[in-house]
């Protein structure tokens, strides 16, 4: 039986990272379902209860050297854990948990990681030196490969696959359907979904956001859902989008809950466009074939929407309500046959890092 510890950003209620673990465990279970997987979690009885998956606190060190100790494999995970855009002490936490694995000496492998940016030049250069000592390392999308082929990384030594979401199978849209039309919905009616988060300096963004809605809602008689991704860290972000719109014939609704990763899905399943700015937000649309519409605050943003054949409508920076209603107006109605097709592909590739790390378990040391 193997024996998995897995890292990554879970138990803060991001449907981002927890549909990443959900992926990265259906995945690893797939091919072994009696594997013993561990995952390390800043709400370790959550990620229990929803994930059916033992857990430890982020911030225990006794019990994470304890897990190191029995484990075979340690997953770095999914996700741009390895950034310090947000945070140096984030990155420099998930770099002494790979550290911490090669001085126990266990195997190592990035799993289909976003890389960067990484700004700071020590935290460039520690990067290198421990990444250097990953076993195997695949990474989501190609400007990830680019980011560690700066940092010093050999060529040879990155595979790119794909984001593990990707690898999750379509929801029911019922779940989604009954939740909308509690909140007043009608679903033969058509359905804008709009996904934001916060970020500095972002109001001139939400506001013009707001007003593409109001004239996308007005030339197709659409209804508005706003969906926060993160609770309740979007919270705010998507308030301000609701409270932006003008006054507008059709609903506009906030759904202000934290829901799990198949209702995430199913929700965005019943809409007929998705405007968003979180990566996964525009992964689950993909992921159930919908529409979508990508305003970039991120270079991981950009590199999915370039994957799937498209560009973002705008970024944080200069994006403009007309830009946003002409950009859904040529997609309005329209089923996305090239989204659909790069998502296939993508899929195939996504499936391929579960094997991959098994393969590395395998290996004669």
């Amino acid at each position: 039986m193997s024996k998995i510890l897995i890292s990554g950003y879970y138990g803060f209620n991001n449907a981002g990272d927890e549909a990443l673990l959900a992926a990265i465990l259906a995945s690893l279970y797939a091919i072994e379902p009696e594997a013993d997987i561990t995952v390390i979690s800043g709400n370790p009885s959550e990620t229990t209860t929803k994930h059916r998956v033992k857990s430890l606190f982020r911030f225990d060190a006794g019990k994470i050297l304890s897990a190191l100790g029995r484990a075979d494999l340690l997953i770095s995970g999914g996700g741009s854990l390895l950034q310090d855009v947000t945070s140096k002490r984030s990155l420099a936490y998930y770099l002494s948990i790979i550290a911490l694995a090669k001085l126990r000496g266990k195997k190592v492998m990035l799993f289909a990681q976003g890389i960067g940016p990484i700004r700071s030049g020590f935290m460039r250069f520690l990067t290198r030196v421990i990444c250097r000592q990953a076993d195997v390392i695949t990474v989501r999308d190609r400007e990830s490969a680019e980011e560690l082929v700066r940092l010093g990384l050999q060529r040879e030594k990155i595979e790119v696959t794909a984001d593990s979401v990707l690898t999750l199978e379509p929801a029911s849209r019922e779940a989604g359907a009954a939740i909308l039309q509690k909140a007043g919905l009608v679903l033969t009616e058509p359905i804008i979904g709009v996904s934001v988060r916060s970020w500095p300096e972002n109001r001139r963004c939400l506001q013009q956001l707001a007003l593409g809605l109001a004239r996308i809602s007005r030339r197709y008689d659409a209804q508005v859902v706003v969906l926060p991704l993160q609770y309740p860290m979007d919270v705010e972000a998507s308030r301000a989008v609701r409270n932006f719109i003008p006054p507008l014939a059709q609903k506009v609704v906030l759904l202000e809950e934290a829901y799990p990763t198949e209702v995430f899905l199913s929700l965005i399943g019943n809409f007929d466009l998705l405007l968003g700015m979180r990566l996964h937000a525009l992964i689950f649309a993909a992921v159930m074939d919908v529409p979508l519409l990508a305003i970039s605050y991120d270079p991981k943003v950009d590199s999915f929407v370039k994957a799937i054949g498209s560009e973002p409508v705008g970024t944080i920076e200069d994006l403009l309500a007309e830009n946003v209603a002409a950009a859904a107006g040529a997609l309005w109605g329209k089923e996305p046959v090239v989204q659909h097709g790069r998502i296939a592909e993508m899929r195939t590739l996504a499936l391929t890092n579960a094997a991959k790390a098994f393969a590395l378990l395998h290996e004669e040391d």
